[in-house]
């Protein structure tokens, strides 16, 4: 049963990249405005045609599957060795409300098109990446015990992130399209990283 619970976390991971990753390929390809290539992914989700309710649907899918993460993650944290049981519970409850305020994020993203709501779309966007961002910041104060790589790898991030908007706000070098494939990549290797470190530590301690 451990075994299935730990595949079944680590799965819910692989199912929200894969569905982005569907959702962004089907929509690229039938759409009849390939300008988004120069702009952001959010084109992809404008204009209420068919590449836009593809998209705008697995982005909403992405979003439930993130709810469920939080969930098991949740589950899996309390399980944490070498924490008290007072951190651990904060640990758990601060995380499961960051993953389901990207959950909604998502959502909202996905219900409100840019073209339509572009102040709207990008206060939820810019947040979801503000709320990735902090994850990997705070990451060792909220767990202490994990290893010291994830959080280093999460600097990275930052600081990776902080390097390409200014490459593409300040010297116009890139697209945001750019940008936002840079940086989803980097913050989905790391949710890969951290899930992983998280069930390392538990079957770990199982196996004593």
């Amino acid at each position: 049963m451990k075994i299935i619970q730990k595949l079944n976390i680590i799965n819910f991971v692989y199912i929200f990249g894969g569905i982005i990753l569907a959702g962004v390929c089907i929509s690229g390809l039938i759409t009849s405005d390939v300008r988004w290539m120069n702009w952001h992914y959010s084109r992809l989700g404008e204009g209420g045609q068919m590449s836009a309710i593809i998209f705008n649907i697995a982005i909403f899918m992405s979003a439930m599957v993130i709810y469920l993460l939080s969930r098991e993650l949740g589950a899996d944290i309390i399980k944490l060795p070498n924490l008290s049981e007072t951190a651990r519970l904060k640990a758990v409850k601060l995380i499961r409300r960051l993953f389901q305020a990207i959950s909604i994020c998502l959502v909202c993203v996905a219900v409100f098109p840019f073209d339509v709501f572009p102040t709207v779309h990008d206060i939820f966007g810019y947040s979801m990446l503000l709320l990735f961002l902090s994850l990997c910041w705070f990451m060792p104060i909220i767990l202490p015990k994990l290893s010291t790589r994830l959080y280093t790898y999460g600097k990275f991030i930052i600081f990776s992130t902080i390097f390409c908007y200014i490459l593409f706000g300040v010297y116009k070098l890139i697209t945001l399209l750019i940008v936002e494939t840079i940086v989803f990549t980097l913050l989905y290797i790391w949710l890969i990283f951290f899930v992983k470190e998280v069930n390392s530590k538990i079957y770990h301690k199982n196996d004593k």
